[in-house]
C-alpha cells in the first residue's frame, strides 16, 4: 500500500526540522534532545520497500555477501544478518529513503550509502568485530537533513559516519562494551552529532565538524580509559559533556573560529585528562570537576576569550594558557589539596580569580602550587584564600610583567609560601575592590620585588612568626605594610 508523499514529507520535516528553525535568530546554537528513529517507520515508504534477512550457520566462517540498490524517492531497505562472516552494502539514490538493520553475530561489515536529502538510517549491532560505514550525502539546513543513528552491544566494533552538505545528525546510543570504535565526520551548516549512553572501556571516539552552528553532545559516559576527540572549525559551535563517570577518561576539544563554546556538567572520576584549544575570539570553556589525580588543560588564542573550572580534589592539575587581550581565567570553588594550577596569559586587560569556597567551611584548600604570571597592560589578578576555615602551607607564585597591572590578595592560614614579582610601571598590590592587602596567619613567609617607577603596596600583614621582604627599584614607589 502506497501513502501520499505530501504526508510523509510533512512528517519527516516536522520531526527533524520546526522545532529548529528559530535557531537563525540565535548566535550559538542550542542542542535539542536526540530524537530516536523507530524501525516501524518503514511503513512510511512510498517506493520500493525491501525486507532482507541473513542467518549464517554457526561455526562457517562464511556468511552470505548481499548488496542491495535504490533509485527514487521514499524508498525503504530492511535487514537482519545474524551469523558470522556477513557482508551487506545497501545504496540508495534519492529523497526521504529510509535504511534500518539489525546486526547479530560476529564479523560482519555493513556499508550504507544514501545519496539525497532528508534520508534516514538506523542500525542496532550485537556481536563482535562488527563493521558499520555510513556514508550521507546531500544537503540540509536548520537541521532539516539526513540522520544516522546507531546502537552499539558488544566489544571491537568499528563505526564511521560521513555525512556532508550540512543539516544532518549523528546519533550514536547506547554504546556498551569495549574497545569499539566510532568516527563522525560532518562537513557543512547545523550538523547535531550526539554520543549517548556510553557504557565501557577503551573505547575510541573521534568527531570532526567543518563548519558553523554546529554541536556536539557527549552524556552519560561510565567507564575507564576512553579517548573522546572533538574537532570543530567553524563558529558558533558548542560541545557539550554531560555527566562523565569513571577514571583515566581521556577528552580532546580543539574548536578554531569565534564565538565557540565548550561547557561540562560534574565530570566525576579520578586520572582523567582534559584538553581543550580554542583559537579565535569570544570563546568560553567550562567545567565543574570532582576528584582526583585529573589533569585539565586549556589553551586559548584571540581576544574576549574566558576559562572557567570550579573543583573539588587532590592531586590534581590545571593549566590555562591565555594570549590576546580582555581575556578572564577563573579558579572558583577551589578546594583540595596537593593540587597544581598554572595561568598564563599574555596581552592587555586580562583578569585571572583565583577563589577557594566561601560557601562550605568544612572543605579544606591546603598544600596547592599556585601560578600566575601575566605579561601585558593593565592586567588584574585575584588571589583569595580568606573565607574557609582551613588554608595551610600554599605556595603562590605571581609574576606580572608590564604596566598598570595590579593584585588583589587575601589570604589566611599557616605556612604559606608567597611570592610576588612586578616589572614595569604604576603597578598596584592591594587587597580585594581596591582596600588594603591581608595576609594573615601562622609561619607565612611574604616576599614582594617591584621594578619599575610609581609602583605602590599597600597593606597588612597578621602572623606570628612571619616574615615579609619587600623590594622596590626605580622612582617614585610607596609601600606601606602594617604588621600586628
Amino acid at each position: 500500500m502506497k501513502f501520499n508523499k505530501s504526508i510523509i514529507t510533512c512528517a519527516v520535516v516536522m520531526a527533524l526540522g520546526l522545532s529548529q528553525t528559530a535557531f537563525a535568530a540565535e548566535e550559538t546554537k542550542e542542542e535539542k534532545s536526540a530524537v530516536v528513529i523507530q524501525s516501524d517507520l518503514m511503513v512510511n515508504a512510498l517506493g520500493n520497500v525491501i525486507m532482507l534477512s541473513q542467518t549464517s550457520i554457526e561455526g562457517t566462517n562464511v556468511g552470505n555477501d548481499t548488496t542491495i540498490f535504490q533509485e527514487g524517492d521514499v524508498n525503504g531497505a530492511g535487514f537482519t544478518v545474524i551469523g558470522e562472516g556477513n557482508v551487506a552494502e545497501i545504496i540508495q539514490v534519492g529523497s526521504e529513503n529510509l535504511a534500518v538493520g539489525t546486526y547479530i553475530g560476529n564479523n560482519n561489515a555493513l556499508y550504507v550509502e544514501q545519496d539525497g536529502e532528508i534520508n534516514e538510517t538506523e542500525n542496532n549491532v550485537t556481536g563482535d568485530e562488527n563493521s558499520i560505514e555510513v556514508t550521507q550525502i546531500g544537503a540540509g539546513y536548520l537541521g532539516i537533513g539526513s540522520r544516522a543513528i546507531n546502537e552499539v552491544v558488544g566489544d571491537g566494533n568499528e563505526i564511521i559516519i560521513d555525512q556532508g552538505e550540512g543539516g544532518h545528525w549523528a546519533i550514536n546510543a547506547e554504546v556498551a562494551g569495549s574497545d569499539n570504535t566510532i568516527e563522525v565526520v560532518q562537513d557543512g551548516l547545523w550538523n547535531e552529532s550526539y554520543l549517548n549512553s556510553i557504557t565501557g572501556d577503551s573505547n575510541a571516539i573521534e568527531v570532526t565538524q567543518d563548519g558553523y552552528w554546529n554541536v556536539a553532545t557527549i552524556s552519560a559516559i561510565e567507564g575507564d580509559a576512553n579517548e573522546f576527540a572533538i574537532e570543530q572549525d567553524g563558529d558558533r559551535n558548542k560541545v557539550t559533556i554531560d555527566s562523565v563517570t569513571g577514571d583515566a577518561n581521556e577528552i580532546s576539544i580543539d574548536q578554531e573560529g569565534n564565538t565557540n563554546i565548550v561547557e561540562s556538567a560534574i565530570y566525576t572520576g579520578m586520572a582523567n585528562s582534559v584538553d581543550v584549544i580554542q583559537n579565535g575570539n569570544d570563546n568560553s570553556a567550562s567545567f565543574d570537576v570532582i576528584g582526583d589525580d585529573n589533569e585539565f588543560n586549556f589553551t586559548q588564542v584571540g581576544d574576549n576569550n574566558s576559562s572557567y573550572i570550579a573543583t573539588i580534589g587532590m592531586n590534581n592539575e590545571y593549566s590555562s594558557v591565555q594570549v590576546g587581550d580582555l581575556n578572564e581565567s577563573h579558579v572558583i570553588n577551589f578546594n583540595g589539596n596537593d593540587n597544581d594550577i598554572d595561568v598564563m596569559q599574555s596581552g592587555s586587560e586580562n583578569v585571572v580569580v583565583l577563589q577557594a569556597s566561601a560557601d562550605n567551611n568544612e572543605l579544606i584548600t591546603s598544600e596547592n602550587d599556585i601560578d600566575i604570571a601575566q605579561t601585558g597592560f593593565a592586567n588584574d589578578a585575584v588571589i583569595m584564600l580568606s573565607t574557609i576555615i582551613d588554608s595551610n602551607a600554599n605556595t603562590i607564585d605571581i609574576a606580572q610583567n608590564g604596566e598598570l597591572n595590579s593584585l588583589d590578595i587575601l589570604v589566611e592560614g599557616s605556612n604559606h609560601q608567597i611570592g610576588i614579582e612586578q616589572i614595569g610601571d604604576e603597578n598596584l598590590i592591594t587587597g580585594e575592590g581596591g582596600d588594603t592587602m591581608l595576609i594573615g596567619g601562622e609561619n607565612i613567609a611574604f616576599n614582594i620585588s617591584q621594578i619599575g617607577n610609581g609602583n605602590i603596596v599597600e597593606g597588612s600583614f597578621i602572623s606570628d612568626s612571619g616574615v615579609v621582604s619587600i623590594t622596590q627599584v626605580g622612582d617614585w614607589n610607596s609601600a606601606v605594610i602594617v604588621q600586628q
